[in-house]
């Protein structure tokens, strides 16, 4: 026996009409390719399934206990196709993002949110994790995706990475601070105020202010005043002798203020490296694809802003070596 849902169909619209003819106008065939398909189920099944002797079309016996079935199944197709429908168009379902405190502020928060919009109904799980937390939430199945830095994962068994965000950094802090009575300064002018900010990827670790300590298990530098949240950042720094690091977009509305300003300090070192983080065996859900692409989109339109406000910030400040 094998059933079509397309003969299901037929029959079940023949029942509801009692009229071939009728029926074959609701399933917008003609009215012998209709019977052929009754007629195709019903040596399939072994039986007769309406009576068409009748001045109404009527099932028998076995068309009673047939449309009975029918009926949910066809249902249960139609609605699994809905399901399937929905899920490819992001309608239903679920993401489950980490991502590293700066790409978030740069460009995941901007895309998620836009996923959002457009699919309401999408589940959004989001983690705001320091670097290394990013790539071992990946790694364990925590996250479908991770977006975060990417320097000491090039070659990391088991993942993908791909580079999406490539800013330069700036200094920055409280209006007044000591550091802007100098046209320029020097990492050592630096070493004097406490660093506020995220665990320092070990790319940069012997560059940077030498103000806090290395990690012996990771080499990753820990600053004095280790904030895992960049808004708490500009808040510490607006009000004490701290500073911290940012791309000049993350920190433009307090410059135009006039509550922060950017030390005079510029280095090719000091620079965001984040992309994408997966499972390398594991496919992406439609929905992770989509975040992928919001992300992209909203990098390029974000790199060439980061850029000019960088030079005018720093204009005439030479890179320190």
């Amino acid at each position: 026996m094998h059933l079509k849902l397309r003969q299901l169909r037929h029959a079940l619209s023949v029942w509801r009409y009692g009229s071939f003819r009728r029926a074959a106008a609701d399933q917008h065939i003609s009215q012998p390719a209709l019977s052929r398909s009754i007629q195709n189920l019903e040596e399939s099944l072994g039986v007769l399934l309406f009576d068409r002797q009748t001045t109404e079309v009527t099932p028998t016996a076995f068309g009673d206990a047939l449309l009975r079935r029918a009926e949910t199944i066809v249902t249960e197709a139609a609605e699994l196709e809905r399901e399937m429908k929905l899920l490819k168009g992001l309608d239903v379902g679920g993401l489950s993002v980490a991502m590293g405190v700066y790409p978030a502020e740069m460009s995941g928060n901007l895309a998620l949110a836009e996923l959002s919009k457009v699919h309401p109904g999408l589940q959004l799980r989001v983690q705001l994790r320091n670097w290394r937390d990013v790539e071992r939430v990946v790694r364990d199945r925590e996250a479908d995706i991770g977006l975060g830095e990417i320097s000491q994962l090039t070659d990391a068994p088991g993942l993908r990475v791909e580079p999406v965000g490539h800013h330069e950094l700036v200094f920055f802090c409280r209006a007044g601070h000591p550091l802007l009575a100098q046209d320029t300064i020097s990492a050592e002018d630096l070493d004097r105020y406490p660093f506020a900010g995220v665990p320092i990827p070990p790319r940069v670790a012997h560059l940077f202010p030498r103000n806090c300590h290395v990690d012996e298990a990771t080499g990753d530098l820990i600053p004095p005043i280790l904030v895992e949240d960049l808004s708490a950042v500009r808040t510490l720094v607006a009000n004490s002798d701290a500073f911290g690091s940012a791309t000049p977009v993350q920190v433009e509305p307090w410059l135009r203020s006039g509550e922060l300003a950017v030390v005079p300090f510029r280095a090719s070192w000091l620079r965001l490296n984040y992309g994408f983080i997966f499972i390398a065996s594991r496919s992406l859900s439609p929905a992770a694809e989509a975040f992928t692409e919001l992300v992209r989109r909203i990098e390029q339109e974000i790199e060439p802003k980061n850029r000019v406000l960088t030079d005018a910030v720093l204009q005439g400040i030479q890179p320190a070596l």
